[in-house]
């Protein structure tokens, strides 16, 4: 049976638009930003907030229950690897603010993938939520970034993109054309989906069960 509960977690989510405009503070300081990546973070609301629910699930995932000395090693050990990763954003042709942007919601992503801890809060993030799509062989795993900028970062089999969320008269639609292949699309409507990979046709998708 599916849950009705995370169903209508999900549909909350969805309806929500971005919040208004604030000023907002990263995790870190700003007087001591280094890299191009982290001045984006300092001069931009939108960026500032992706950083902040990105440290609400590593703060989680940090101090879970349990957690040993090697499982915490490895958290730090990978988000030092991120933040290297993400801080190489100056040699992206997308630019370096969304470069920036697509690397903080990958990094949420994972985090919400990969630990069940950082699940166990309400925050500006939602999900993974897995999808079965027409004509795919592998599922198309889904997570909603609500920050003051929506996007959803889409996952299915080696694949993976970040979509912005436009305007839209009915569901939540996503849509953009940064990527190599061509325009991509996710458009989801009461637990059914339309969802075309870069380039490729549209395929009909349905919000798996839970049991």
């Amino acid at each position: 049976m599916f849950h009705t509960g995370r169903k209508a977690a999900l549909t909350l989510a969805l309806a929500l638009g971005a919040p208004a405009a604030w000023a907002l503070d990263p995790s870190f300081d700003c007087s001591k930003a280094a890299s191009e990546a982290e001045q984006a973070v300092c001069a931009s609301d939108a960026l500032a907030s992706l950083d902040l629910e990105l440290a609400r699930l590593y703060r989680l995932a940090e101090s879970a229950p349990g957690q040993t000395k090697a499982g915490r090693d490895s958290l730090h050990a990978m988000q030092r690897g991120w933040i290297k990763g993400r801080d190489e954003c100056w040699k992206s042709s997308l630019g370096v603010p969304l470069c920036t942007a697509n690397e903080y919601a990958f990094r949420i992503y994972d985090l919400r993938r990969d630990h069940a801890e950082a699940r166990a809060e309400e925050g500006a993030s939602l999900g993974p939520f897995e999808y079965a799509c027409d004509g795919m062989e592998a599922p198309l795993s889904a997570v909603f970034v609500n920050t003051q900028e929506p996007a959803i970062v889409l996952r299915w089999g080696d694949n993976a993109i970040v979509l912005p969320r436009v305007p839209s008269g009915s569901g939540a639609k996503y849509e953009g054309a940064m990527w190599a292949d061509g325009p991509s699309l996710f458009w989801e409507q009461g637990g059914e989906a339309r969802f075309a990979p870069p380039g490729g046709e549209e395929a009909v998708c349905k919000l798996a069960d839970i049991g």
